[in-house]
């Protein structure tokens, strides 16, 4: 039987610590993404969860449905409906740093020579996605949710 060999091994685990990297983690909101929620009243909750340049606004969206039905378990209740979207996306533009983008210097062996700073004289964006909803978070047979029978969320099938 013929193991696989160690380059193999250390690249594919160097490949997959790399590409999980820059991925949003889910769990509390930190310097890569994450959720947070406040209530904002009876039942009502206002939930957000912020993605990061690497992130989809369908996975934000999915990550965002989550939060709301492990929120809405672990409240004791087994649905819940989104009552309003206030997602959005956030545009970070950089712009370049450097005032002066070329440089001109003497050398000994070639004379003069011209150089570039191509990465700092053009400003780039990245979007980051956040989601937002305002959720009623309520039991499946409360009648008073019974208008939203159709657009309620099973928060245990999510």
């Amino acid at each position: 039987m013929r193991y696989p060999s160690k380059l193999i091994v250390t690249t594919t685990f160097f490949s997959t610590l790399y590409f999980s990297a820059c991925a949003t983690s889910y769990g509390p909101r930190n310097a890569l993404g994450g959720y947070e929620e406040s209530d904002v009243g009876k039942d009502l909750i206002e939930v957000r969860f912020y993605g990061n340049q690497h992130t989809t606004a369908d996975k934000t969206i999915q990550l965002l449905l989550y939060r709301c039905a492990e929120l809405a378990l672990e409240r004791g209740f087994d649905s819940f409906v989104v009552i309003q979207d206030q997602s959005y996306s956030d545009d970070i533009v950089q712009n370049p740093t450097i005032e002066k983008p070329f440089e001109t210097r003497e050398t000994m062996s070639a004379g003069f020579r011209t150089t570039v700073s191509p990465d700092h004289t053009r400003a780039t964006t990245s979007t980051s996605w956040v989601g937002v909803y305002v959720v009623a978070v309520f039991n499946q047979n409360n009648s008073f949710y019974s208008q939203y029978k159709r657009s309620r969320f099973d928060a245990q099938k999510i």
